[in-house]
């Protein structure tokens, strides 16, 4: 058999393992087509000189931002391809055993992520090109002009730009694929599966005080930046950004010591079903994952922050300033980029960890099934950790983001009378649809693996 024809039965089989790689690159591909393809969008439209300036203006402010934008969307395509490949060590650990060299593995790896990456390209461009005529439809809207009638709107500048930022991060991956299989020992990669995280849990009492510490940290932060706002206080804004900052880091890290003690003193709660299981799980996950767990919270708090005041702002103008339809259409495009693409990266993060430790689980979970816990139990415990996992940093990031807002409320109100909690509905229906199908995925998708004999 061919190597490439190797590669491509091995991502036939493991379809499902690619699920979360696979969608994560192709949302972020169709994202960065719709947002870098606007300037196309002028041809449809029936813009005066001056408005067709002004959207090549916003055109290129999307342009500059998705220089950003890629280096995340790279950090997170590199993030998955590590779980794809700490997954699959045993199974490169028996190649090797059957007498392929490492170059030879390199090369079906090679292959495997080319495939991998043309299909996402391809579906993801596709994707794009449909989404980006409702991008049209909104930059008729923010600009208050009539479409001069429809036709396909396409990109080449934008799909070329795609293609050009995926395909090196598709390098990247290769390159790390043969850099990481190149440190392995054959012994590593057979007992991969074996070895677990250590971690070290704190004592109660300094997680206790550096639970209230966090606490008193994140309050004080609030507390500043509610007092002197947001305009001409550049030192307080700062001060309040590094208290919540530290405050979020501190909650995350004191939590798990904190947490499995007091649901430990609920002895109703705590010895009730596979309980004492499930909350040593989420103990140990919150402790090992601690930091991770905080820069997910913090980018879903600038995520909900930016697409709710964002589109809050840009209303304000609107019922203002009937002149400024670049100002508006810029603010709400960068906002919803932003947004879209961090609520993107935090749910993606989330799921290939929790994925991650699924895998590595797996003998425990058919441990408890051979003592007598039977499907349903299994699967409920799981679904309270995933639920759990998913469920705490973004409850802390809603509670920094209805400060936000409320601070930013004040600068919209005087721009304009808007009402900011119906702006808040866009940003709900985003995270449903993201966050929300991401969580129902990798319950999916981590059931399977552990339910699987």
């Amino acid at each position: 058999m061919s190597t490439f024809a190797l590669a491509f039965r091995n991502v036939r089989k493991s379809y499902r393992d690619y699920a979360v790689y696979f969608l994560t690159i192709l949302i972020g591909v169709a994202m960065f087509y719709v947002f870098n393809s606007l300037g196309s969008s002028a041809a449809m439209l029936k813009l005066s000189k001056n408005e067709e300036a002004m959207l090549m203006g916003v055109n290129e402010i999307m342009s500059y931002l998705s220089v950003f934008i890629s280096m995340i969307l790279a950090f997170l395509i590199l993030y998955a391809n590590a779980f794809l490949i700490r997954r699959r060590k045993k199974e490169l650990g028996i190649y090797m055993l059957l007498g392929m060299k490492k170059q030879e593995i390199s090369c079906i790896l090679v292959c495997e992520t080319a495939i991998v990456g043309v299909i996402s390209l391809v579906v993801g461009l596709a994707l794009g090109i449909l989404l980006s005529q409702e991008l049209a439809l909104l930059t008729a809207k923010l600009f208050k002009v009539s479409i001069a009638g429809f036709s396909l709107v396409f990109s080449t500048p934008a799909m070329w730009k795609s293609i050009m930022y995926f395909g090196i991060t598709f390098v990247l991956v290769m390159l790390f694929n043969a850099s990481n299989l190149g440190r392995q020992s054959l012994v590593d990669m057979i007992y991969a599966d074996k070895k677990s995280s250590t971690f070290h849990t704190p004592c109660v009492g300094i997680s206790a005080l550096l639970f209230i510490v966090s606490i008193i940290l994140i309050g004080s932060g609030y507390a500043v930046i509610i007092k002197n706002g947001i305009i001409d206080s550049n030192r307080p804004l700062l001060i309040a950004i590094v208290l919540g900052t530290i405050g979020t880091f501190l909650f995350f890290y004191s939590f798990s010591g904190l947490f499995l003690k007091l649901v430990r003193n609920m002895q109703n709660i705590y010895f009730k079903g596979l309980n004492i299981f499930t909350l040593g799980q989420l103990n140990n996950q919150i402790n090992t994952e601690h930091i991770s767990m905080s820069f997910v919270c913090l980018m879903m708090f600038l995520a909900i922050s930016a697409i709710s005041t964002g589109s809050a702002v840009s209303k304000s103008i609107s019922h203002n300033y009937a002149n400024e339809s670049g100002t508006i259409a810029g603010v709400t495009y960068v906002s919803l980029y932003i947004g879209i693409v961090f609520i993107l990266t935090s749910a993606s993060v989330l799921a290939i960890s929790q994925l991650s430790r699924s895998s590595d689980n797996r003998y425990r979970y058919a441990l408890l099934s051979k003592l007598g816990a039977d499907y349903n139990m299994l699967s409920g415990s799981l679904l309270k950790q995933i639920s759990f996992y998913f469920a705490l940093p973004l409850v802390l990031s809603i509670i920094h983001s209805i400060v936000a807002i409320i601070v930013v409320s004040k600068i919209v109100y005087m721009i304009g009378d808007v009402n900011i909690l119906a702006s808040c509905l866009v940003t709900v229906v985003i995270i449903a649809v993201i966050y929300g199908g991401y969580f129902l995925m990798t319950y999916l998708s981590a059931k399977r693996v552990l339910m699987q004999k």
